[in-house]
């Protein structure tokens, strides 16, 4: 069975509420990490407590300093958009482009970058969120969503919180 080989990273754009404001740039999007609990089997086991999730954080590196990184730094919610194209080798050895998008709703920044500047380099300057909501496509296949203010975590198409919702 071929599965495809997903490559490098060729170009990104990031959006603020709908306005571009950076390309080329690096971010990260916030890991999913399920809180756990300690139970007594044969000693202690730690399992993972489906529904109860680690703070989701945000990190986007910006390049330089101009009126997008200004808008990146309100300290008003935000609602991001990114987009970026990865290669893709197919089974018969054939390349092409592959989309991917992620929207991410975050609270105000929780740190503004500072801002340093040294002769013959570009400054990066990286701003941190804690985010809300992440939904992330992978060639138009919904790969995950993960709402916290609406109880919504879905990934590769089943709801994990359905069951426990319908119980309250």
């Amino acid at each position: 069975m071929w599965l495809d080989l997903k490559g490098a990273v060729v170009a990104d754009t990031v959006y603020d509420s709908g306005v571009l404001t950076a390309k080329d740039t690096s971010f990260t999007l916030p890991a999913i990490s399920q809180m756990t609990a300690d139970l007594n089997a044969m000693g202690t086991m730690t399992v993972p407590i489906v529904g109860l999730l680690e703070n989701m954080e945000l990190s986007i590196t910006k390049i330089g300093e101009d009126k997008g990184l200004g808008k990146m730094s309100k300290l008003d919610k935000h609602s991001f958009e990114f987009r970026w194209v990865q290669n893709v080798v197919k089974a018969d050895g054939s390349t092409s482009p592959e989309g991917c998008k992620a929207f991410v709703r975050t609270f105000p920044p929780t740190a503004l970058p500072g801002i340093g500047a040294e002769i013959g380099s570009a400054s990066e300057n990286e701003l941190t969120y804690t985010a809300n909501r992440v939904q992330i496509f992978v060639g138009g296949y919904e790969y995950l969503l993960v709402d916290r203010l609406s109880q919504i975590l879905r990934i590769d198409g089943k709801d994990y919180m359905s069951d426990i919702n319908k119980l309250l």
